[in-house]
């Protein structure tokens, strides 16, 4: 008996024993599984896939929020573990974060505008350059470049949608603020060179993609160490089907039994949506590549496709015409000088101030002058545009030597617009107008137009031209050039020639320093003329004392 239970508890203690380590077994392969799948995919590549699998749109806000606070490190753009420690980033993860912004452009179009001033502001000169590839490592602040290395989860099709690789540059997708050049040719410049030369983003010239002056840098090598080791492959895995949540398919089937879906390429096949009792089936198109999470979205979207710049929103309307609207300059914008000047005896100085945009359009400063005869005023000048760039003007200067209690007053209007390439027309009295008297004695019309001057911008010049008709006087033609070689001081120089007599050209000029933005001092020596230039026999060219004046401003604006 004591034999057969002895017998007996040996099997079960074998059976247990067989048991327990099947169990720790499983374990094991658990515990391994589910560390080497916390390692497929990078710190970046993570939260691409995040952003490439959520369904809301408030969620996409927030990780584009934490893709724009990275810090770039050297590489220009994010490392794999998001700091600059033993930093590396591969081409193959630029490639499908590239695509992974092109497709959340269009499954959340109120983000666009997210997206491209993450994508402007990144650097790809160093992992990217026409056509060849580099994955980068850096170790004690040195980029180490090498062969990029595949396969290409999303095989290049990133870069292709944003016109890196050449061959598909026809289709690619072009950043809104890049396809309004004609709104702010200058700038429009700056930043097409900045981007292009400085940070290899693709010109967005698609007529000639490889028409590139020899500073471009799309030199065709980025001379490229060897991969790190042969027949190494990118080491990330690259989820292209999502897996819904449980919060997000409830979502799913709360949205009509009709969805409209869509996507980029397509190939027909029929999954099955299930709401709790009812089942539908529809035909829906997804990638080629791989199967996709559908997106689902009404068949007229709410929200338009934001725009950094549209030229709809810089129009207003008068009188059934279309007018352009308003604008202060941007921080990167020189307004080029009006080409009405003044003239004679004028108490004006420095310009006045442009007023900020969506203000209430009125401008002016406080000035005090010094005449190099001796004569001394003080004064004020304000302007008002109630809409586009038409103004009204009016200024008044009180004489407190020699002869105190003197009180004079300007005025002016019409439409003047600061940007180059525009015309402008006006009607301005500058004074002096003592009080009873006539105002439009003196008055000219002057209608001027403000050069395209690209060419010269490298030398801080601008000009316009103008034909100035007096009421009362013989018209004339003139030209005014202004030279900026340090921003805010300038020399400025006006010719002016009658178009009845047979006189000479006479000009004026003024320098110093005037700041076109509100809430800023001017100093400046003007001289309005007239100053008979080449002909002696009329008298000093120059005028320097007789004529002249300095003045000292402060402007506001609201």
């Amino acid at each position: 008996m004591a034999i057969r239970l002895a017998s007996a508890f040996n099997a079960w203690m074998i059976s247990k024993s067989y048991c327990l380590g099947r169990l720790l077994f499983f374990l094991f392969i658990l515990t391994t599984t589910v560390s080497e799948a916390n390692t497929e995919q990078s710190a970046l590549l993570g939260l691409i896939q995040e952003l490439h699998c959520t369904q809301s749109e408030p969620q996409a806000s927030l990780l584009l929020k934490k893709l724009s606070e990275l810090p770039l490190n050297s590489f220009g753009i994010p490392s794999e573990n998001l700091n600059g420690q033993d930093a590396e980033l591969y081409a193959a993860t630029v490639d499908i974060l590239l695509k992974v912004f092109y497709e959340t452009i269009h499954r959340f179009p109120k983000l666009q505008e997210n997206i491209e001033r993450i994508a402007l502001r990144w650097n790809y000169c160093e992992t990217f350059n026409d056509g060849d590839f580099a994955d980068l490592s850096a170790s004690k602040g040195e980029i180490e470049k090498r062969e990029a290395i595949g396969p290409f989860p999303a095989h290049k099709q990133g870069f292709g949608m944003w016109g890196f690789v050449r061959e598909v540059a026809g289709e690619r997708y072009i950043p809104e603020i890049l396809k309004y050049p004609a709104l702010f040719p200058r700038a429009y410049q700056d930043l097409l060179q900045r981007l292009n030369q400085m940070q290899c983003f693709p010109n967005p010239d698609l007529e000639a993609p490889k028409n590139l002056n020899s500073n471009s840098p799309y030199s065709g090598s980025l001379q490229l160490s060897e991969p790190l080791a042969s027949g190494k492959k990118y080491p990330y895995t690259w989820k292209e089907q999502c897996e819904p949540s449980p919060a997000e398919n409830k979502k799913i089937e709360r949205v009509a039994t009709k969805p409209s879906i869509s996507f980029i390429h397509y190939n027909q096949v029929k999954p099955v949506i299930k709401q709790e009792t009812l089942v539908v089936e529809k035909t829906v198109e997804v990638p080629n590549k791989a199967i996709q999470v559908p997106v689902i979205h009404p068949q007229k979207p709410k929200h338009p496709t934001k725009k950094i710049v549209v030229a709809e929103k810089r129009k207003t309307t008068l009188l059934g015409l279309e007018v352009k609207q308003y604008v202060q300059p941007s921080d990167d914008e020189s307004p080029v000088i009006s080409p009405a000047v003044p003239s004679g005896n004028s108490n004006m100085g420095p310009a006045l101030p442009l007023p900020p945009t969506g203000g209430l359009g009125i401008a002016g400063n406080f000035f005090h002058r010094a005449k190099l005869t001796g004569a001394l005023s003080f004064g004020a000048n304000a302007s008002w545009k109630p809409m586009s760039y038409f103004f009204v003007r009016g200024g008044v200067n009180y004489n407190y030597l020699p002869d105190s209690g003197k009180f004079s007053y300007s005025w002016g209007l019409g439409y003047d617009d600061w940007h180059q390439g525009t015309f402008s027309a006006q009607l301005n009295n500058w004074g002096p107008l003592a009080p009873g008297d006539d105002p439009l004695k003196g008055a000219v019309a002057n209608f001027g137009y403000k050069f395209v001057a690209d060419f010269l911008k490298p030398y801080h010049l601008s000009g316009s031209a103008a034909v100035n008709v007096p009421i009362s006087g013989d018209p004339s033609i003139s030209t005014t050039w202004i030279w900026s070689p340090i921003e805010h001081w300038f020399i400025r120089g006006s010719l002016s020639k009658s178009l009845v007599s047979a006189g000479g050209l006479d000009w004026s000029y003024s320098f110093g320093y005037s700041d076109w933005h509100p809430f800023t001092f001017s100093l400046t020596y003007d001289n309005w003329g007239t100053n008979p230039i080449f002909d002696s026999s009329q008298g000093n060219s120059f005028n320097f004392s007789e004529n002249g004046a300095v003045t000292l401003s402060w402007s506001w604006a609201f």
